[in-house]
């Protein structure tokens, strides 16, 4: 699958929560996201700008979990690139095959996602501590062919919500690390 998103900065989530109900964006749920991050001994994700993670977020009673590989960005202007996910049932499990093939964690991404449907579209509207708000918007497609009109279709929706600017290509991972010492 590919996954085309396109994130963007904001100051004040109270807004734009109303602004994507304004435009005909239904509330689906908010979660609490707890990513850990890993790196290669003979591979730096960072220098081929890939991305291996689990993802934990709470179900109910349950943990949710999802290993998620994502490939090198496919273009310059936005965040779409390549997605493989599976879920999994046991964290600490999968840690130790990790760090047995060769690969360690790295960092650590804790974030508040409200996530509301748009159309065919997911826009989320996330809070990450140092960081601030966030709006991402995506969309998963398995047709490279499609990706323009998407990218199009996204960029058009930032207008409706009345965000022009702000637009960050870089993963939260990146801006965390950029941020660590400030």
């Amino acid at each position: 699958m590919i996954e085309v998103e396109i994130k963007a900065k904001i100051e004040d989530n109270i807004a734009a929560y109303e602004k994507i109900k304004e435009i005909g964006g239904v509330y689906s749920h908010s979660e609490k996201q707890h990513d850990i991050y890993f790196n290669g001994e003979n591979k730096d994700f960072k220098d081929s700008d890939e991305a291996l993670r689990i993802r934990e977020v709470p179900d109910g009673e349950d943990l949710k979990r999802i290993l998620t590989y994502k490939g090198p960005k496919l273009d310059t202007e936005t965040k779409t690139r390549k997605e493989i996910e599976v879920t999994v049932d046991n964290t600490e499990n999968l840690i130790e095959i990790l760090v047995n093939i060769g690969f360690r964690p790295s960092a650590i991404v804790n974030k508040m996602r409200r996530i509301f449907t748009y159309e065919d579209y997911t826009i989320t509207v996330d809070k990450l501590n140092k960081l601030g708000y966030f709006i991402e918007i995506e969309y998963v497609t398995s047709e490279e062919s499609d990706i323009d009109e998407i990218q199009k279709n996204i960029f058009s929706i930032f207008e409706k919500l009345g965000i022009k600017d702000g637009f960050v290509k870089t993963s939260y991972l990146e801006l965390l690390e950029e941020n660590k010492d400030k």
